[in-house]
């Protein structure tokens, strides 16, 4: 669903190797709620950087680190540019210092007092294939026997499985997390591919998670979901395959969550309301508290935002400003609580104008996420921030 996320990734690989020194409203109110005596969920954001400038690279990175360490009790490292394939069949290890130095960056900017979230998904950022290699550089051209693999869709071929285990086991060992996604937005994967590819990746996370839990049984490991298209009239459009048939397309989604809430410890989902068929008009009312309900599974929000300000891509305007950003959040905080929901990634911290401007402008993909940050592209914070450091301040039960 993303690319903006690849452009935080580019920037980690490059400063690592040295090249810097909707949505509407819930019409719910924006008044403050009464202050619950502890709040359920943990709170955070993924250090996204809203600059790449060279020259003020690094200190962009310890502004959103310092910064994270105050707004923030969660860090959600979140890796969705490609696997080492080769690598981690054979159980090479340590991996490209491409890789090495962005870990070894991450954690080391990582609040000690803050819990860690990490996510990785074997799906390519389309979701529609197999992931592409990581190594030297990010979302590289899969080579032999992987491109193969991924030709076929064979996500449950033996190579694939050993590979992408071994990845999970080491990320597991370098970050220590608290939390683990194994799957990034994987119920898309059903959308943009056939049922055959869909049941082949079944396999493999039921053999990764089974395999991962043995092994670290108090470990929370789950993967994230797209809820948005088990609805019907949630989506923006339907894939070819359910044309014309919303209601048919909404019941192949929630076939897909049932086949890997199986092997999920959380119902972990990924909301963008203005990237919805409410892109330009109010959700109803009881939107979150459908999509909640659609698993008995513990909750996680596991990212999410809301456009502070209207943007324009692909021809179409979605609707975003402070006040729907804010009205938004007082929705989602409160359901979430109600669902003793477990953690909230809030995506992006500050909006990345400046990086933007950097890169000479950005695609319409990536336009949809830079306007979403709790603070403005010149570092103000805006009302939704308020909101968010209010709750902050509750402690976790």
């Amino acid at each position: 669903m993303k690319c903006a996320c690849h452009l935080a990734l580019a920037f980690i690989a490059c400063l690592s190797a040295g090249c810097g020194g909707g949505g509407g409203g819930s019409g719910s109110t924006t008044s403050n709620p009464p202050v619950a005596p502890a709040r359920s969920y943990f709170m955070g954001f993924t250090p996204f950087p809203y600059d790449v400038d060279p020259a003020t690279v690094s200190a962009v990175v310890d502004d959103v680190y310092a910064r994270l360490a105050n707004d923030a009790d969660l860090v959600a490292h979140h890796f969705d540019a490609g696997i080492p394939w080769n690598a981690a069949l054979v159980d090479s290890f340590p991996y490209d210092p491409n890789i090495m130095g962005d870990w070894a960056l991450r954690k080391g900017k990582t609040s000690a007092s803050h819990k860690v979230y990490v996510s990785i998904t074997p799906i390519n950022l389309a979701r529609d294939s197999i992931a592409l290699l990581r190594d030297s550089a990010d979302d590289m051209p899969l080579v032999s026997p992987f491109d193969t693999y991924a030709a076929n869709g064979d996500f449950d071929h033996a190579d694939v499985k050993t590979a992408y285990l071994n990845y999970c086991r080491r990320v597991i060992q370098y970050f220590d997390p608290d939390y683990l996604a194994i799957g990034i937005e994987v119920t898309l994967l059903r959308k943009n591919t056939d049922s055959a590819t869909w049941l082949k990746y079944k396999a493999l996370n039921e053999f990764v998670y089974s395999n991962l839990k043995t092994l670290y049984p108090d470990l929370p490991i789950f993967v994230s979901v797209s809820p948005i298209e088990m609805v019907s009239g949630y989506p923006l459009g339907l894939p070819a395959e359910f044309s014309g048939d919303p209601a048919g397309y909404a019941a192949s989604q929630r076939a897909a969550l049932a086949d890997v809430m199986a092997a999920s410890d959380y119902y972990a989902i990924s909301l963008y309301p203005y990237q919805t068929a409410f892109y330009n008009t109010p959700y109803p009312p009881d939107f979150l508290d459908t999509l909640f309900s659609l698993s008995s599974k513990p909750l996680a929000i596991a990212e999410t935002s809301m456009l502070a300000e209207s943007v324009t891509a692909f021809s179409t305007l979605f609707s975003g400003s402070e006040t729907l950003q804010d009205s938004y959040l007082a929705d989602l905080l409160d359901k979430a609580q109600a669902r003793n929901a477990a953690f909230i990634t809030w995506f992006i911290l500050q909006d990345y104008d400046l990086l933007c401007s950097f890169l000479g402008g950005c695609s319409d993909t990536n336009v949809m996420w830079r306007d979403s940050g709790l603070y403005d592209g010149f570092g103000n914070i805006r009302p939704a921030y308020t909101r968010w450091t209010d709750r902050l301040a509750i402690p976790v039960q």
